[in-house]
């Protein structure tokens, strides 16, 4: 038998079974098998204080090798980088799903296509291509066209072209420089809506990117994980023409950082992210998240999809508008005629439905909540110019427009309020003339013994009731 060759040196031949049943472990360090107890004895032998049953393998595996004289533990060394890759090996979990990480252009622009999609579990965002009345569909052109971007995802039937590219279910985009050292992880689409729940998914996949970025450039996979909000905000830069969301930013989306050993302080900051490309004409667009150049002012109609004309062919116009989410779109005339209605206040058009009739004209819903009430008594809505406080049947205090008041409410001469009219009382002054008073106003008016009715007629005793001129006697006059 020829000698065993490790770690540029010759293993003493003596040593060659143990050596051997210790691999045969490490092979499969959870079976119970006799393979198991031989390496558990072969390995006390070589290393007698390297294994108990409780003691991670990848702790066994180092300090056999250390007993053995072949760790090298100088930073950056080969024994460093391989022992990492081992023990990845040791602890790395069986996944039952392909996880595909990919430069591809194709897989950035349908990273959340096709929206609406009826036939089965797809994830959708605000990246997506195949729709143009969103604020950030450029986002995934510029993932595609910078230097640093990756796109991580699973699809439903990846045996399939037409899955691979249109039938995500998770997806995250990750970016990284070669040999920078320095990973970010944004935030987890997925079907069920994202990274609330998706924890879990969002470390495997963070782990797997970390080992296979380490394989590919032959450096021990070690790393320190960050939140990105946690003082380390400065690792990453956008384009200023990047029409993305900038969704690591957000502490609710979980972006992590990731420096690898070694790196702590080389790294250079991230630049994710350029600038969208109009999908008429292909020239970069001056306005972030439209897919169209010239602001987006002009191109394809949200609501009919006529394309009015864009870029330097320039034949027709579309008008800014807000749709039923409270986004800013584009259409063209006749659907802004036909759908939407311009608001006399601020002066933009809403969908009609978000629109209401106000005094002979037509508010949208901001404007009807700053500037006007609801009259709650004939319930239509009225200029805060025209809001009155009443007392209602009930004795409540509510507000009503001044045509409500004037109809239905009464002022009471004592005490100026407005009262409904089932609810005043008739009275009469010094002089004889009719007035109306409220309940707590009446109070300060006497019922004449000989008419009936409520008079005012002074505090002298012995004088006549201003209607019927009988004289209140000094019983009935209060002191």
């Amino acid at each position: 038998m020829e000698p065993l060759i490790g770690f540029g040196r010759e293993i003493d031949p003596d040593k060659e079974t143990q050596i051997l049943s210790a691999i045969d472990f490490f092979a499969s360090p959870d079976t119970d098998t006799g393979s198991k107890a031989r390496g558990v004895s072969a390995i006390n032998k070589l290393a007698p204080a390297a294994y108990a049953p409780t003691r991670r393998p990848s702790r066994v595996f180092r300090s056999l090798c250390a007993a053995l004289g072949v760790a090298d533990e100088t930073a950056g060394s080969d024994f460093q980088r391989l022992y990492a890759q081992f023990a990845d090996e040791l602890s790395a979990k069986r996944i039952s799903f392909k996880l595909y990480v990919s430069i591809n252009p194709a897989h950035f622009l349908t990273m959340s296509n096709p929206k609406g999609d009826r036939r089965g579990m797809t994830l959708t965002s605000c990246h997506s291509f195949n729709s143009t009345e969103y604020r950030y569909n450029s986002g995934c052109i510029g993932y595609a066209r910078d230097e640093v971007s990756l796109i991580v995802f699973t699809v439903d039937g990846p045996g399939s072209p037409e899955s691979l590219n249109n039938r995500k279910t998770t997806r995250q985009v990750f970016a990284y420089r070669p040999g920078n050292g320095l990973l970010l992880q944004s935030r987890m689409y997925s079907t069920s809506g994202g990274t609330r729940g998706a924890q879990a998914d969002s470390k495997l996949y963070r782990d797997l990117v970390q080992r296979e970025v380490s394989m590919l450039e032959g450096a021990p996979n070690l790393w320190r994980m960050y939140p990105y909000g946690g003082g380390h905000e400065d690792t990453v830069d956008t384009d200023d023409g990047f029409g993305g969301y900038r969704d690591w930013e957000y502490p609710e989306f979980d972006g992590k950082v990731s420096i690898r050993a070694g790196h702590e302080g080389d790294w250079e900051a991230l630049r994710v992210g350029a600038p969208g490309l109009c999908i008429c004409c292909g020239a970069e667009t001056e306005s972030e998240g439209w897919l169209y150049c010239g602001d987006g002012e002009k191109g394809i109609c949200s609501e009919c999809g006529h394309d009015c004309g864009n870029c330097h062919d320039y034949v027709g116009e579309t008008f800014p508008v807000y749709n039923g989410e409270g986004d800013m779109v584009y259409v063209c005339e006749g659907c802004r005629d036909r759908y939407f209605t311009r608001c006399g206040d601020c002066e933009d058009y809403y969908p009609n439905g978000q629109v209401r009739s106000v005094e002979g004209g037509y508010v949208c819903s901001g404007c009807l909540a700053e500037g006007y009430f609801c009259c709650e008594e004939c319930g239509e809505y009225h200029h805060d110019g025209c809001r009155f406080s009443v007392t209602d049947g009930h004795g409540e205090g509510i507000e009503v427009c001044g045509s409500c008041r004037d109809r239905c409410y009464t002022q009471c001469a004592g005490c100026g309020g407005y009262f409904h009219d089932d609810t005043v009382h008739m009275a009469y002054g010094r002089n004889g003339h009719m007035i109306w008073v409220c309940g707590a106003c009446l109070e300060q008016y006497q019922e004449c013994p000989s008419c009936g009715e409520h008079v005012t007629v002074g505090l002298e005793r012995g004088e006549a009731c201003p209607l019927c001129g009988a004289a209140f006697g000094k019983e009935e006059v209060p002191a």
